[in-house]
């Protein structure tokens, strides 16, 4: 009775890691990923860059990111604590009009569009935070930097990260992507446009 309990026990373990296999096949049959690199000819620096592949109807949807956070030094922008060092592992930090002078030709800030876009491949809102963070699979590697306040002091680093959408909810306030330590939700809302967020780009396409 002790050996058909184990080998039952088994079976089961077994088929689920089966069931485990499938889904992630499923998940990812649809969509895949490859990796190449941009070289800004304002100022030389080179960035990691990513092409998400999508099957769609036949045919294929192509989205390139930068797969790291913009550090182009748009007059006016920081750095977190205005440490220099800061801004080759985090990017600079910049507010609404600085974020949409900081992509280069032919890139741009994304919209909230592209940014639901990236995370449908990664199971949506509720989800994809894991897989974009630094390190993991998606290979976006999505930093926590922290943010800058319009009265000069800056807060978040560690903690959590936030990029800019490129729309402008009013007057003087936007949308803008948040992603936390240790949660999987990716959180959307608005604020300032004076406020210092990081930003990335994405290639302009047909």
């Amino acid at each position: 009775m002790k050996i058909r309990h184990i080998l039952f026990l088994s079976i089961a373990v077994l088929m689920g890691l089966d069931s485990i296999a499938q889904s992630r096949e499923a998940k990812n049959k649809h969509f895949s990923h490859k990796m190449g690199t941009y070289t800004d000819p304002r100022d030389g620096e080179v960035y990691k860059t990513i092409t998400f592949i999508r099957e769609h109807h036949g045919g294929t949807i192509e989205r390139t990111w930068f797969a790291e956070n913009i550090r182009f030094n748009v007059p006016g922008s920081k750095t977190y604590n205005g440490a220099p060092e800061y801004a080759k592992t985090f990017g600079r930090l910049y507010n609404y009009e600085q974020a949409n002078l900081a992509c280069p030709e032919g890139w741009h800030v994304p919209t909230i569009h592209e940014w639901k876009h990236l995370f449908h491949f990664f199971g949506g809102w509720h989800h994809s935070g894991k897989y974009l963070i630094e390190g993991k699979e998606s290979d976006m590697d999505m930093m926590f930097g922290g943010f800058g306040q319009p009265d000069g002091s800056f807060k978040g680093i560690g903690v959590h990260g936030n990029w800019w959408d490129n729309e402008l909810k009013d007057s003087n306030s936007a949308g803008i992507i948040t992603l936390k330590k240790g949660d999987e939700n990716i959180y959307h809302s608005k604020v300032g446009d004076r406020h210092y967020l990081s930003c990335r780009c994405v290639k302009f396409h047909n």
